[in-house]
């Protein structure tokens, strides 16, 4: 009878201290649900501002690539092609607002990017020496540089690409890398699970999908300008859009030297070509540059002080975040060892 009594008594208090450990975890979860409401006024505050900056300084760059960099092209357009551009930039730059608000509204969790960059992939089926391709390998912004003089190449009819140099990229962002694009149809409709704003670990999930999503936009928007700047014959319309793509991706990486020639224009990048055909003279140097619209998130937050302290306030909180994410799953651990605890008790018998 004792020992019925101690059975009946260890799971009394294991009861108890299992609905103990459940009212700290639904605790927690209130504070994180409040802290995702915060979190969620900050992002809408951060966008709002962040699109009346970038529609600014859109239009503010593109202003400069059509008086400073490429004056005579603007000047040898039409009045109504000026109005044109004008008008199509201001339509693009008033787009921004609404793209960027609606990532709050997505409440799905997207699947996560993918690590690998298929630019890479393709680059290894370049030729290049054997030295070269060890030296380089592991190295994305050598071969994404590798991949623009095979593409310049292929325009100019040049057979080696050693003859032709990268100059110059002019930029201050690092390289940042897409998701691959050669799984896309595999992850094109995957199950998406809704976020949980109970759950911490869903709201850190939740701002990195937001940062990506403001990435994106900037980088559309980027593409889009530049198009509208080379339909109207301001950027010259040299290079194919891939070869652009892969010099904005390239933007910033290391091991580029710089051109002293040109200006520091915020959201512009200078992209200086020159490929020296050996056996030729100097006189049959190939040479070019092209100046590109590069919107740079870093960039509109260090112009704008009262964008920088919202992303100030926004970084504070996510350190708040991880903090709750920490408690969490500390008390997910201490609830599931203890219903195991109850579970063995439960099914042990002696023989």
């Amino acid at each position: 009878a004792s020992v019925s009594l101690l059975k009946e008594s260890l799971k009394h208090r294991m009861t108890k201290s299992i609905r103990a450990v459940k009212q700290n975890l639904e605790n927690l979860k209130s504070q994180v649900a409040q802290t995702a409401t915060e979190l969620e006024v900050l992002h809408r505050n951060y966008l709002e501002i962040l699109s009346q900056s970038l529609k600014q300084q859109l239009i503010l760059a593109c202003y400069q690539i059509c008086t400073q960099l490429y004056p005579q092209a603007f000047i040898d357009l039409s009045l109504s092609a000026k109005q044109d551009l004008q008008q199509n930039l201001r339509q693009l730059s008033s787009e921004l607002e609404p793209q960027l608000i609606k990532l709050l509204d997505q409440k799905e969790l997207e699947p996560q990017p993918l690590e690998l960059n298929l630019m890479a992939e393709l680059i290894k089926k370049l030729p290049k020496p054997k030295r070269q391709a060890e030296e380089r390998e592991g190295d994305l912004s050598a071969a994404d540089l590798e991949l623009v003089k095979a593409e310049i190449a292929k325009l100019e009819n040049i057979e080696n690409l050693e003859d032709i140099e990268l100059i110059a990229i002019d930029a201050s962002s690092e390289l940042e890398v897409e998701p691959e694009a050669a799984n896309e149809e595999e992850i094109e409709n995957p199950a998406r699970e809704q976020i949980d704003f109970e759950n911490p670990e869903h709201l850190t999930l939740w701002h990195k999908q937001i940062e990506r999503g403001i990435k994106k936009t900037l980088d559309d928007t980027s593409r889009q300008a530049n198009k509208l700047l080379q339909k109207s014959t301001i950027i010259p319309n040299r290079l194919p859009n891939k070869v652009i793509d892969v010099a904005m991706q390239a933007d910033g990486s290391k091991g580029m030297r710089s051109s002293s020639k040109q200006p520091k224009v915020p959201h512009v990048m200078h992209l200086a070509l020159e490929s020296n055909q050996k056996k030729k003279s100097k006189s049959n140097r190939h040479s070019g540059q092209i100046s590109l619209m590069r919107l740079r998130l870093a960039e509109v937050e260090f112009s704008d002080h009262l964008l920088n302290a919202k992303r100030g306030q926004i970084r504070n909180l996510m350190s708040k975040i991880k903090q709750l994410n920490e408690q969490y799953k500390e008390i997910q651990q201490e609830l599931a060892v203890i219903e195991a605890q109850a579970a063995w008790r439960s099914s042990w018998y002696e023989d």
